[in-house]
């Protein structure tokens, strides 16, 4: 697995230095193409979007929402942030964790991205992005108890167990500008989170392709 995702990321890199290349020898005055438009070039932009996915966990539906934000240099390369937590606990429930209890996984991750974006002023283009960062996962009862709070009774449910674990996630993008302000992307990456370590778990649960669409708002 480690061999994959070295072979992706050294992929990505040489996809960029060929790019930059053929950038320079385009014209700077290239205006950016969109569907219902043109801009001028920028040389310094920023963007901000969502980001929801589709993946599976040990052969289950997770759906996951997430956010982007960040800088862009020379139009090409993107330096942010994201973040990503999956949305349907009910259908991530493992009932034999352990001997006397199921439970419900939770959690999400996020960190540095980095994104090369080949030919951006295109209409149609392609992306690179590539997450490193951590997370959060955790097991959580189905059983509910009683506890006061202050003066209040509230049914809770107890934690199982938890873990922070390492990911990376390179992937790959098609990207349209819709507008000058606005990108609309589909893609599919691949998570790895090889260090997660829970009860009754294999570390390779996380493990998996994540198929997005998402949108981009900001100055391209």
């Amino acid at each position: 697995m480690k061999r994959i995702i070295m072979i992706i990321i050294l992929a990505y890199a040489a996809t960029a230095i060929f790019a930059q290349n053929e950038q320079q020898k385009t014209s700077s005055g290239d205006d950016l193409k969109t569907v219902f438009g043109k801009s001028a070039p920028l040389k310094l932009g920023w963007f901000a979007g969502i980001d929801p996915g589709y993946t599976r966990f040990d052969g289950r539906d997770a759906w996951l929402v997430g956010v982007i934000a960040g800088v862009i240099l020379n139009h090409n390369f993107s330096l942010g942030l994201t973040g990503r937590g999956w949305l349907n606990q009910d259908g991530l429930f493992y009932p034999n964790i352990t001997d006397t209890a199921g439970a419900y996984f939770n959690g999400g991750y996020g960190g540095l991205l980095l994104e090369y974006t080949l030919f951006p002023k295109s209409m149609v283009h392609v992306t690179f992005p590539v997450l490193i960062g951590g997370g959060w996962a955790t097991y959580v009862t189905n059983l509910e108890y009683d506890e006061w709070k202050g003066d209040e009774m509230d049914r809770c449910h107890q934690t199982l167990d938890s873990d922070a674990f390492f990911v990376v996630e390179p992937g790959i993008r098609v990207e349209i500008n819709l507008q000058k302000f606005m990108r609309l992307n589909a893609g599919v990456s691949y998570r790895y989170a090889g260090n997660l370590q829970l009860i009754n778990t294999p570390s390779t649960l996380m493990n998996n392709f994540t198929a997005t669409i998402g949108l981009k708002f900001g100055k391209f």
